[in-house]
């Protein structure tokens, strides 16, 4: 078993350290595949056998009886991996193995994060931070929210923490969508299972990162809090304050993925200059609009946003 501070018997923080060697992980993922736990595993590494090519390319040889459904899958996610299917993986991979899709797939991946009007499980989306192919991009209720659902059509595989739960339904419930369109990944569940447990904030700051000085005690709560006195006072210094807070947990989250991808993050500091600026905070109401907006139509024609119906203001 995984356990907190040990994985493979080798303390974690030696394992997060340098590593960039990622390209074959992915292929070593076998315990998704009919017939493969923890012991037949063993006797494949056993044999030598530990990729997909491996099997593919031995399947006479291995060391396991009924070895074609084996074969088959292998083949198929040699295939998957040839035409960039990220779906097929999420959707298939047993949850020890997730990690890998965060290995392979890191340069791509999207994160994001949302904020609510309340603590409740039904609060509606207030704001929503999500980095996306190098930059970090805000959406705010009553500005450019629904700009998001352009945005998602331009994603390849995002991913949240604990978004399984709360962010993506949110997500679904507010925009009137049946899913996502495209595949998510709940780093919570992959971190469980490489033996990181508790909140993002409890994990990240184990690993060695934190917020800022000025987000060091912002939660949920306060969140709901900057939002009222955003909507009601409009209070600038509580809007910037409420975007700095959700995105910085976007750049937590990546700095997770980085680690659970064994990828090196020396130059994390530089992610911490994308976060909203607090200097911004007496701006006037069109220039306080989130830089994030993604222009119409930026996606193409088939964006969500024009194929669903109009959704219904929140007061």
């Amino acid at each position: 078993m995984i356990t907190e501070t040990h994985l493979h018997g080798t303390p974690t923080s030696e394992v997060f350290k340098t590593s960039e060697v990622h390209n074959s992980r992915i292929t070593e993922a076998l315990l998704h595949c009919t017939g493969i736990g923890p012991i037949r595993l063993a006797q494949l590494h056993e044999a030598g056998v530990r990729s997909w090519s491996d099997v593919v390319s031995s399947a006479a040889q291995l060391p396991i009886g009924r070895s074609s459904p084996l074969v088959e899958e292998c083949q198929r996610c040699l295939e998957a991996l040839e035409l960039n299917d990220i779906r097929y993986f999420v959707d298939r991979f047993a949850p020890l193995d997730k990690w890998r899709i965060v290995s392979e797939f890191l340069d791509e991946t999207s994160f994001f994060d949302i904020e609510t009007m309340g603590l409740e499980h039904n609060s509606p989306i207030t704001v929503i931070a999500c980095w996306h192919r190098g930059e970090l991009r805000t959406f705010v209720e009553h500005e450019n929210l629904d700009d998001f659902l352009g945005l998602l059509d331009d994603v390849s595989l995002l991913a949240s923490f604990n978004g399984s739960s709360f962010d993506v339904p949110r997500v679904l419930d507010t925009f009137h969508i049946p899913d996502l369109p495209c595949p998510h990944l709940d780093l919570r569940w992959t971190c469980y299972h490489r033996g990181l447990k508790g909140t993002l904030k409890s994990i990240v700051s184990r690993l060695g990162f934190a917020r800022p000085t000025d987000l060091q005690d912002a939660d949920g709560e306060l969140a709901v809090h900057l939002w009222n006195r955003w909507t009601l006072d409009r209070d600038h210094d509580a809007r910037e304050l409420l975007l700095r807070y959700c995105a910085s947990d976007v750049i937590l989250l990546m700095m997770l993925a980085h680690r659970l991808a064994e990828r090196d993050v020396t130059s994390h500091a530089a992610w911490w200059r994308h976060l909203p600026s607090p200097a911004l905070a007496n701006s006037s109401d069109e220039s306080t609009r989130s830089e994030g907006a993604v222009a119409p139509g930026a996606f193409g024609p088939g964006s969500l946003s024009k194929l669903r119906a109009r959704r219904k203001r929140t007061a």
